[in-house]
């Protein structure tokens, strides 16, 4: 099939999704991208500005004898209904539409200076209508909004019947959006080698440093380590603002004799080179609907310390998810023999390889051609 992707936030977990589509899809993808940056607007005026540019890229293939598009796939960055509107092309009203959540702004945490706009997440709720199909990342984030919809729409003044929640629910789908394989040069191998990390448990940190990441029980975490007479090592990642995050401070100031890397990675090779020297992957997070990074960690062989809710039930079994800090903290403590650090590693690469990209984005592609045949 011929089709179209459209990603007005082309960064993060977006990115990634599109790059193994593209890489990995056994049709053919062409890919409208919008900047990664000030992701309201994003939302507010993309929809004009990837109308005009599919309107053209359509002419651009007629001219040159390609074939229409069979499908339109966007993200959830994308006002759809606004969005087709306001394009020309007959092709693209008929093509089949797909849109494909990596979040929702219903269910995002608030920062404590913020307050719930309640317009985005009614975007996303009409862009489910205006779809042939809807897909998830995650159970958790499928079941959550449909929640949250509901609730929402309960409290307005009219109109209530119109939205028909059990319709939306069968045009649902959860496929995960997958991870690319970390290349192995150490990691799962140096672990399985035999070679112990001496004493020291490298702990890591792949999320952004923002308040729904809650890096405040990241650091409270290290303290209780450290009061455990645990002898860690820190490596941190994960994007940060261009003023440094409180949280990173207060670590910086705490621990900085243990920090072995500090820094949001400048390429890929690097970035999996730093993976690589991590021995427990640390997630304290309130808002996950998937987890891309901490399945790379995974992958590249670090065992992962993770809140027992969101998405992570989906991720790894029950030994690799705590139920408060102090869970964590005795789940770390009963792995620092080296023998148990080789098996935990090996099973939560094992557990994680069904969410590989390469099946992802084959069930992905499956979906599609069912949806495309149906139509």
């Amino acid at each position: 099939m011929h089709c179209l992707l459209i990603e007005p936030y082309y960064g993060g977990s977006h990115r990634a999704f599109a790059d193994s589509i593209v890489r990995r899809s056994r049709h053919d993808w062409s890919v409208l991208r919008g900047k990664p940056v000030h992701w309201k607007w994003r939302m507010r005026s993309s929809a004009l500005d990837l109308a005009v540019a599919a309107d053209r890229m359509v002419d651009q293939r007629q001219g040159d004898g390609e074939p229409p598009f069979d499908v339109v796939a966007c993200s959830s960055m994308l006002d759809l209904p606004s969005w087709r509107g306001l394009v020309r092309s007959p092709q693209l009203f008929s093509a089949v539409s797909i849109i494909y959540f990596h979040e929702n702004q219903w269910m995002y945490p608030l920062s404590p200076e913020a307050r719930h706009d309640l317009h985005y997440g009614y975007t996303n709720l009409l862009s489910m209508f205006a779809a042939d199909r809807c897909y998830f990342n995650s159970r958790y984030h499928c079941d959550g909004f449909l929640e949250a919809a509901e609730s929402m729409v309960r409290r307005m003044p009219d109109s209530l019947s119109i939205h028909d929640f059990a319709r939306l629910r069968r045009k649902s789908e959860v496929i995960p959006p997958g991870f690319e394989p970390i290349p192995c040069t150490r990691g799962a191998e140096h672990r399985a080698s035999g070679e112990a990390f001496a004493g020291h448990p490298r702990i890591g940190w792949v999320a952004r440093w923002e308040h729904d990441k809650r890096p405040d029980q990241f650091y409270e975490l290290l303290q209780r380590l450290q009061d455990r007479g645990i002898d860690f090592r820190l490596v941190l990642l994960g994007q940060r603002s261009a003023e440094t995050p409180a949280a990173l401070r207060r670590v910086r100031q705490a621990f900085g004799a243990r920090i072995l890397v500090d820094g949001f990675a400048e390429s890929t090779a690097e970035y999996h080179e730093s993976l690589r020297q991590i021995d427990f992957i640390v997630s304290t997070a309130e808002h996950e609907f998937f987890g891309i990074a901490v399945c790379e960690a995974i992958d590249a062989g670090a065992i992962p310390i993770l809140p027992d809710r969101l998405s992570y039930p989906e991720l790894v079994s029950d030994r690799f998810r705590y139920s408060s800090l102090d869970d964590a903290v005795e789940r770390i403590a009963q792995l620092t023999d080296p023998q148990r650090l080789r098996e935990a590693s090996f099973q939560a690469r094992s557990e994680i390889q069904q969410l590989a990209a390469e099946k992802s984005i084959a069930r992905f592609d499956d979906a599609m051609e069912r949806l495309f045949a149906s139509s």
